[in-house]
């Protein structure tokens, strides 16, 4: 894979990350008010798309971080 290609999969995966964190902010937001509310259905769905987007956000990281890593290694 040459450098170029690894940048742009770099920065594509930096995206997907940050609209990833962007949603759970917005998920969080959305649960804080339902609980004044205290729409239990809707908070329980809430909390389990909150779940799977925390995994998904890491996994994004870990990929973020080896493209990170492999780019290094090849500038040296």
């Amino acid at each position: 894979m040459n450098e170029h290609s690894m940048i742009q999969r770099l920065f594509n995966a930096k995206d997907s990350l940050k609209a990833t964190i962007q949603k759970i902010l917005d998920l969080n937001r959305q649960l804080k008010s339902l609980r004044k509310t205290k729409e239990v259905a809707q908070d329980q769905a809430i909390k389990q798309e909150l779940k799977l987007l925390n995994k998904v956000a890491d996994h994004q990281a870990k990929i973020v971080q080896l493209y990170e890593h492999r780019l290094k290694e090849a500038s040296n």
